[in-house]
């Protein structure tokens, strides 16, 4: 039975040789063997270790690791936590006897191995020799690379290979039934999900280790454990995962552009153009074990190919940087200065339909049509209608309340509307009376991001900070309501419960008009300027439409775009939702429709991109971004390491498999990269209502920076603290 399965197990029992009194900290486990040796019980000594207590959920196992004495030789104990577990744990206790019977002594330790199961009592608990780490959980294949490489990627093959000469397929191989300790290498878990060859494979949803083609109810296949243990070596290789569904062209392809030549013959004999057949896994282990790997990445730390990737993704990011000055400056020579205020607006800002007013006229002048921001229909504003909010928060025409007095008739202007009526595709809807009331163009910022990225609770930690008036005034900004009712309504249904109740919020609902979010009235206070600006922070799915209904992304002139870590492929290990962001592509290519010039390559719009929650970085051994995470809180006030965070979130994303998040900011004219927290910590479920955040672990960390730049690159900030954004990325751009 391998290493362990070999030895003799000596039974416990009074008045058997070896006997001893059992000791503190010591426990017992008796149960049968698996295969054809099995019938009679046999006990082993095990001693306990603290805090190592694990539940997983498919199936629902508690598993505790433990050590045999003598020797004190690691194993883990597991106990069915529910019936359909019991089954599986007895499945899994007869198809390893069935391999251990047809291996016999040369069973591979690259298999974990069963020592014993008791279906005597409840719970059922199963003894196995399972050692070391889940792959899934190492988040990065980094501990695996160095001179031990080679060896590791042979032993999933050779743990592949043993499962299909019994004609067993596994059908689920990924990282998490792959566990690694640096000592003993690789084992293969998960056999109690195996099948014969030939049987249906069970339902299950569909991974990224699964090859092109996969569904559940096909006959199970050895093809398909090698294609999956190919798609997982490729992952331990270089920290990045074939793209979902890629054909086998896409993949010859991908091979080509500068992979090692070990695994471009290994995903090619895997993989083969033009025919069928594939290479055995036995046949590719025999490959693997006879390539001595040379120069190669199986010799080399990977740690210098990672230093590697980063290089070249700073010099791409200083070379995006000078390809922006010479399309017409970075956001300094665009931007409103502290030098002092223009008499009139900017020519770009000029050219839009909205004919602007100065602020010190409380009534609108005649003749001015502004766009509306939700549905892009031109409005007269002088003549459209107007309602107003009266006490019981209901909406009555403004002509039924014309109160006396400047103070009282400003006083109604905070609370009225203009009505507009919306088009086939977006209902009526209401607009703030002073949207366009501040001589500046209004700011029009969209959160860019799918679903679950983090959106909602990184623009509410966003507006938390923007509504104290201390913080702002470091910054020369004063923040006031644009729209008194929806603002107060945005923080008391949005903010509140987040940021005082530590409430997990709620998906964005996907309602049938997309309206803005919450408004602000920003006041630079070195200018004077004031400027309305909007947040749309719509359901992601929203963003990849193309109706009517979503035509105010044509129009959006700030982007926050946001993107959530787990969603790429190996960063941080957590996969529900892995996989590139159709968000970023649809928004980009709207705006490359509507606002693009031949004459220049980027796009009129500042981006700012933030990488969320950043609390799951930590600790991982990340070089290029560990000073941001680590830093003191009051660094994130000093605005002018933005520039430098930029450069290194930039190199970290290109350098670890987040490219295409770079595609959009990259065609920006001007744009910052950012490292933020909304929250510091995960949900946790309650006994009822919604889930809480951690109260010692829930923080907001960075998340004001992103806010700041994209204020500074929109011209809305000036002073000194727009020169700090501004003039590094002069200097340094």
């Amino acid at each position: 039975m391998g290493d362990t399965g070999a030895e003799e197990i000596r039974q416990r029992q009074p008045g058997a040789e070896g006997f001893r009194e059992r000791r503190s900290g010591e426990e017992e486990f008796r149960g049968r063997r698996p295969g054809a040796g099995g019938r009679e019980p046999v006990t082993f000594a095990l001693l306990a270790e603290t805090g190592e207590r694990t539940r997983f959920d498919d199936p629902p196992y508690l598993t505790r690791r433990l050590r045999r004495t003598p020797g004190r030789h690691p194993v883990m104990m597991q106990e069915a936590e529910a019936p359909d577990a019991q089954d599986r744990m007895r499945r899994h206790f007869e198809l390893f006897g069935a391999l251990a019977d047809f291996h016999g002594p040369r069973l591979p330790r690259q298999l974990v191995q069963v020592l014993a199961y008791d279906d005597t009592a409840r719970p059922h608990r199963l003894l196995i020799d399972r050692r070391g780490t889940r792959l899934a959980d190492l988040g990065s294949p980094d501990p695996l690379h160095g001179p031990g490489l080679r060896r590791t990627v042979q032993d999933l093959f050779e743990a592949v290979a043993a499962l299909h000469e019994p004609r067993l397929v596994h059908g689920r191989i990924g990282p998490e039934y792959l566990w690694w300790d640096p000592a003993d290498g690789l084992q293969l878990a998960g056999l109690d999900g195996a099948v014969r060859a030939g049987e249906p494979l069970p339902d299950r949803p569909v991974t990224p280790w699964d090859p092109p083609g996969f569904r559940p109810g096909l006959p199970a296949g050895a093809e398909q454990d090698v294609h999956s243990a190919a798609l997982v070596a490729f992952w331990i290789a270089t920290g990045e995962t074939v793209p979902r569904g890629a054909s086998r062209e896409h993949l010859h392809a991908l091979l080509d552009q500068g992979h090692e030549d070990w695994l471009r013959a290994l995903m090619q004999a895997a993989f083969p153009l033009g025919s069928g057949v594939f290479a055995p896994a036995r046949e590719l282990a025999r490959r693997l074990a006879a390539d001595d790997g040379g120069a190669g990445l199986f010799e080399r730390p990977f740690a210098e190919q990672a230093r590697r990737r980063e290089e070249l993704a700073r010099q791409e990011f200083h070379t995006l940087r000078a390809r922006r000055r010479q399309a017409g400056g970075g956001p300094a020579a665009t931007a409103v200065r502290s030098t002092g205020a223009a008499d009139e607006p900017p020519d770009w800002w000029r050219r839009l339909r909205v004919r602007l007013r100065p602020q010190r006229d409380p009534d609108l002048a005649r003749g001015l049509v502004v766009e509306c921001p939700m549905c892009l229909r031109d409005l007269a504003w002088d003549t459209a209608d107007r309602v107003v909010l009266d006490e019981a928060r209901g909406m009555v025409p403004e002509r039924e309340r014309t109160p006396a007095g400047d103070e009282a008739r400003n006083a109604q202007l905070a609370r009225t509307y203009v009505v507009c009526p919306g088009n086939d595709d977006v209902p009526q809807h209401e607009i703030p009376y002073r949207y366009p009331s501040f001589g500046t163009e209004p700011v029009r910022v969209g959160l860019v991001g799918a679903s679950t990225t983090g959106k909602s609770h990184l623009l509410a930690a966003m507006i938390d900070q923007a509504r104290k008036p201390t913080v702002m005034a470091r910054h020369g900004l004063r923040v006031e309501a644009l729209d008194p009712l929806h603002y107060h309504r945005y923080l008391t249904e949005t903010v509140t419960p987040f940021i005082d109740g530590r409430q997990e919020l709620r998906a964005t609902v996907d309602r049938p008009d997309a309206r803005y979010s919450t408004g602000m009235v920003v006041t630079d206070e070195h200018t004077g300027r004031s400027h309305s600006v909007i947040f749309f922070d719509v359901a992601g799915g929203r963003l990849e439409r193309t109706g009517r209904d979503m035509d105010f992304l044509n129009r959006l002139n700030a982007l926050l775009c946001v993107v959530d870590p787990t969603r790429v492929p190996g960063l941080t290990g957590q996969r529900a939702f892995a996989g590139r962001d159709p968000a970023f592509e649809h928004v980009r290519q709207r705006l490359r429709q509507q606002l693009a010039d031949p004459a220049v390559p980027f796009l009129p719009v500042p981006c700012a991109l933030v990488v969320t929650k950043c609390d799951l970085l930590r600790f991982r051994g990340y070089r290029e971004i560990d000073g941001w995470l680590h830093e003191k809180p009051d660094a994130e006030g000093d605005l002018s390491t933005i520039e430098r965070e930029s450069e290194d979130v930039h190199a970290f994303l290109q350098a670890r498999g987040g490219a295409d998040w770079l595609q959009l900011p990259g065609e920006c004219r001007w744009s910052t990269l950012h490292l933020a927290s909304a929250t510091g910590t995960t949900p946790r479920e309650q006994p009822s209502g919604p889930r809480l955040f951690d109260e010692t672990m829930f923080r907001q960390q960075r998340v004001l920076r992103p806010l700041l730049a994209l204020f500074a690159m929109r011209g809305v900030m000036t002073g000194p603290a727009a020169d700090a954004v501004l003039g590094t990325g002069e200097r340094t751009a």
